[in-house]
């Protein structure tokens, strides 16, 4: 049988509502079929890793670092005791020039003290004949027998003898003086500040040159009265010095240069800044770059062994008086310590820690006493120049 148009249109529709709901109550029955996928499970806390250091305690030579400049030996100024005009000048004397101990570097025109000399000569000869006469009236007025001491000439033949004298000693002063005529290199060493030339007038003590002492240099180091003990050096006892050795470093003529220094005596006393200052002597006889004056240098000072000593990278530290341990359940904990030095590299212990403890190397960070990190055990690499192991720390 025909359906009718209308009805036809209505069926239709009817199914499409009943395939819609039929497709709704599948996806919410497969809901509960298939179920939703599990929330991502929390990333796990990391720990922060960090270096660690065993504690060992032992006998070290610990190093002083200080800084100065080299300086002559010796620097002397060069003048003469005379006035006069330079008639020769030897070619060595000049800036730079190196001359040895003995060596004439100028003369004077000698003319004006060969006639001094004879001049004081005749006075010589007139006082020698000036007492002559006076002791032949002594004679004679003896003779007289007058009483007075003028009438027997006593007086004056004091003067006469008086009159000799002096003119005695005029006479070695004018001999003296034509002796200083010629400049003589007092030292061996390199001549600076040459302030002369042939022809020139140059006064009695004025400064003609400045020499310097080539084969040694000092050079005057500042450090604390605290490193005296560090070094072994006991006041008043200059032979504990001898035991300091010394490495200096410096650049010259664009060259690194390494030298071989000794302590030869300490300055008394403490300056402004608490500071007393080691003189230390470099022989460059044999360098293959001799340390010449004026070069800056680091130093490097080291004495006995102090016993009982922990060496620390400066990264373990942990304030002024403390460093970053390892409880037992490696957490951190702060600990204070009795620092006995420091340097630009590392902490020099003498109580506050036992053997075996576990340092934090935490350089600058900021940590929290309490946090739990991951231990990286490491090998520090310090150089602890120990002359014997000492026992274990109590």
């Amino acid at each position: 049988m025909k359906l009718p148009a209308g009805l036809r249109s209505l069926s239709l529709r009817t199914l499409v509502a009943l395939l819609a709901t039929l497709a709704m109550v599948m996806a919410v029955f497969s809901l509960y079929l298939v179920p939703p996928p599990p929330p991502p499970a929390k990333a796990k806390d990391s720990v922060l890793a960090l270096n660690t250091i065993t504690v060992d305690w032992r006998d070290v030579v610990i190093p002083v670092f200080s800084q100065g400049q080299a300086t002559a030996r010796h620097d002397l100024p060069l003048s003469l005791e005379v006035s006069g005009r330079i008639q020769e000048v030897a070619p060595a004397f000049a800036d730079g020039g190196r001359v040895a101990a003995g060596d004439v570097l100028l003369k004077l025109d000698p003319e004006p003290f060969a006639l001094e000399v004879t001049s004081r000569q005749n006075s010589v000869h007139a006082a020698r004949l000036h007492l002559a006469q006076t002791r032949a009236k002594a004679r004679v007025s003896g003779a007289s027998g007058r009483s007075s001491a003028l009438g027997r000439f006593e007086p004056q033949l004091d003067e006469a003898l008086s009159r000799l004298s002096a003119a005695r000693a005029s006479l070695r002063q004018a001999e003296r003086n034509q002796e200083q005529t010629e400049l003589l290199a007092p030292i061996s060493g390199r001549l600076k500040a040459v302030q002369v030339m042939a022809g020139q007038h140059v006064q009695a003590g004025s400064k003609l040159a400045q020499l310097y002492q080539e084969d040694q240099v000092e050079i005057r180091l500042p450090v604390r009265d605290e490193w005296l003990g560090l070094l072994g050096i006991v006041p008043g006892d200059d032979s504990t010095l001898e035991a300091v050795s010394v490495i200096l470093t410096g650049r010259f003529a664009g060259r690194e240069g390494h030298w071989q220094g000794k302590v030869v005596r300490r300055e008394g006393g403490l300056n402004r800044n608490q500071m007393m200052y080691l003189i230390v002597q470099v022989a460059n006889d044999g360098q293959s770059l001799p340390l010449e004056p004026g070069v800056l240098v680091q130093a490097e000072l080291r004495g006995a062994a102090t016993p009982a000593v922990a060496v620390l990278p400066r990264s373990a530290q942990a304030g002024d008086q403390s460093v970053w341990v390892l409880d037992d359940d490696q957490r951190l904990r702060r600990q204070q310590v009795a620092i006995l030095h420091q340097d630009s590299d590392n902490l020099y212990l003498h109580d506050g820690v036992n053997s075996a403890t576990s340092v934090v190397l935490a350089g600058d960070l900021q940590l929290l006493e309490g946090m739990r990190i991951d231990p990286r055990p490491t090998q520090t690499g310090l150089a602890h120049n120990s002359e014997n192991r000492g026992e274990g720390h109590p």
